[in-house]
């Protein structure tokens, strides 16, 4: 099932439930009342007043969406940082600095009922010698981490070895979305919004990577949302590759910024074989890989 079908179908599973609760109503963020209940489906929330539903019927929603314990949610408006991303609360003046931070989204999936997924952002927090702003689970398969720029910055490689290490110690399949360093103060909410985009589209890919972040999301995100359907990208992707290996050798190529020698390597190809690929390639399609234009073209097509 692709994409468009997936979303279609997430589409008409929220119409049918919102008109079989016509007191339910779908928001971009859960509900801080205690007299509502939310649920996550797709990005947005379920939410609906707590005494309209029956029991059975809280029991009947807890089996078709992913239910979000209520306790969870309780205790993420603890954090002035759910507040913040999520409710709207304003920046006040005592907590916007000239500091820069950023957002790590966290998606988990547990495989053991027996072990809470906050075991596994326990254990996360204490795996980095900087002590992280704030962290926080905002339901029971996603979390939030706030880190302040400072001396020692982690990168992606960091990120993916102490999250593959901590999901074989706590059965867990988790994916990151690491956010970039922005200013701290009332636009960073906005900003936040975005990414979380972002992440919710790679979440939607079932792509193996488990690290992402803005170089290696919003190329596929707008391709998808303005260019996938034009004519054009429609045409070229169908007559560059049909060569055997075509599309594996753009995107490894690109991935390695164009080097010839390294693409080779990681092909387990001779250098020489590499090269008379890429000129059959362009004899066939008019495309040389070795220009930077028409390699990022090329792979903007394999997103198809």
């Amino acid at each position: 099932m692709d994409h468009h079908t997936k979303g279609n179908k997430h589409s008409m599973e929220i119409n049918k439930l919102l008109s079989i609760f016509p007191n339910a109503e779908l928001k971009d963020t859960p509900t801080s009342d205690e007299n509502s209940l939310s649920f996550p489906i797709d990005s947005k929330w379920l939410t609906l007043p707590r005494k309209s539903l029956s029991s059975r019927e809280r029991a009947l929603l807890n089996l078709i969406i992913d239910e979000t314990p209520l306790q969870n949610v309780n205790s993420a408006n603890d954090h002035t940082w759910f507040r913040r991303l999520f409710l709207g609360e304003k920046c006040s003046q005592k907590q916007a600095t000239e500091s820069r931070v950023r957002i790590i989204q966290i998606n988990l999936i547990s495989h053991d009922s027996t072990m809470p997924v906050n075991n596994w952002l326990r254990a996360f927090r204490t795996m980095f010698k900087q002590p992280f702003v704030d962290t926080f689970l905002v339901n029971n398969h996603e979390a939030i981490v706030i880190e302040a720029l400072k001396d020692k910055m982690y990168d992606n490689e960091n990120f993916l070895g102490v999250s593959q290490a901590l999901d074989s110690d706590f059965y867990c399949t988790s994916k990151l979305y690491i956010g970039q360093y922005w200013q701290n103060d009332d636009t960073i909410e906005q900003l936040f919004s975005h990414e979380r985009k972002l992440f919710k589209f790679q979440l939607q890919q079932n792509t193996s990577e488990r690290i992402f972040s803005i170089s290696n999301s919003i190329l596929k995100y707008y391709f998808e949302k303005q260019l996938s359907q034009d004519p054009l990208i429609l045409k070229s992707h169908s007559e560059l590759f049909n060569m055997p290996d075509a599309k594996k050798t753009v995107t490894i190529l690109y991935q390695n910024g164009g080097n010839i020698s390294i693409t080779a390597k990681k092909m387990f190809l001779h250098r020489n074989t590499l090269q008379y690929r890429i000129k059959k390639f362009q004899e066939t399609t008019g495309f040389n890989l070795r220009n930077m234009d028409d390699l990022l073209f090329c792979y903007l097509l394999t997103f198809q």
